[in-house]
């Protein structure tokens, strides 16, 4: 249905799952065009953008989706990300304490505030530390599949310079990533690697 916006919004959301940026803005403005105020589509414009590293005007799309739906949670965790990407870490992780408001039981939400409570200096011996862990350990139990939480675990791990942890970690995130072929297309799965 070519004049269904949210059905070009899925289309979006289809191309830029396989990597294909350009494809998947041609199809997010025939569906802004068709639902101007559809958050799911002005917050996956913002993730398109992000990914061609046009952050300040991703930025304006999260707030617009925002703005549209406060309760959806992409809206947030792109915002947050957007903000961390322009050394905004407090603020950023602010958005994504949102996100995983909203959202508690999804844990990519919960691995992106691991890995933003991680940021903060100094981390060594902090609370931020414990803060971290607290999500990863939550982001893993709520999907044990999903390399991403391990990922980010050691990244911490290796900061905090418990290596033999991290290397660990790092090689359950990279086996859990291989198994992610089945939802995954071959380019992103070689760009994760």
């Amino acid at each position: 249905s070519p004049g269904f916006g949210f059905a070009q919004e899925r289309l979006a959301e289809m191309e830029f799952s396989f990597g294909q940026t350009e494809p998947a803005l041609a199809a997010l403005k025939k569906s802004l065009a068709l639902s101007p105020r559809n958050a799911q589509a002005l917050a996956l414009k913002g993730f398109a953008l992000s990914a061609q590293n046009k952050i300040a005007e991703a930025g304006l799309y999260f707030d617009l989706a925002i703005s549209a739906d406060g309760s959806l949670a992409n809206g947030w965790l792109g915002r947050g990300l957007a903000r961390i990407r322009k050394g905004q870490v407090i603020e950023g992780r602010k958005d994504l304490e949102t996100a995983a408001a909203l959202e508690p039981n999804r844990a990519f939400l919960r691995s992106y505030l691991g890995k933003a409570w991680s940021m903060d200096q100094p981390l060594r011996y902090s609370w931020n530390t414990h803060l971290a862990t607290n999500e990863l350990s939550r982001a893993m139990a709520l999907d044990p599949h999903d390399p991403t939480a391990w990922l980010y675990s050691a990244l911490l791990n290796d900061q905090r310079n418990c290596i033999n942890q991290a290397i660990k970690a790092l090689e359950h995130s990279e086996d859990l990533n291989g198994n992610r072929a089945v939802f995954r297309s071959k380019f992103l799965l070689d760009q994760d690697q």
